[in-house]
């Protein structure tokens, strides 16, 4: 886990203000159907990739983006949350 999904700047657009950490939550379960974050974010990422490969069979990987862009704001600002949570201390 912890591959960052690049979204564009058009594509994140206003999702800061609307997005905060429990809705971010809340879409990556919802999406997922699984009320385990671990499992729901390890799900997305297969999940995502498997539909970015296929995206780009049938050149429509930058429908995919838009058309995911809440999710993977979320995903991004989970595993952004969660990094720094398990980060290792930095000395002191």
């Amino acid at each position: 886990m912890a591959r960052f999904i690049f979204q564009t700047e058009c594509e994140i657009e206003g999702l800061a203000d609307e997005i905060d950490f429990n809705q971010a939550l809340r879409i990556i379960k919802g999406f997922m159907g699984t009320d385990d974050t671990l499992d729901a974010l390890k799900g997305f990422e297969k999940r995502y990739e498997k539909a970015e490969i296929e995206a780009m069979k049938d050149d429509t990987h930058l429908n995919l983006d838009w058309d995911w862009r809440y999710e993977i704001f979320s995903y991004n600002l989970l595993v952004d949350g969660f990094g720094k949570l398990f980060a290792p201390k930095e000395a002191a």
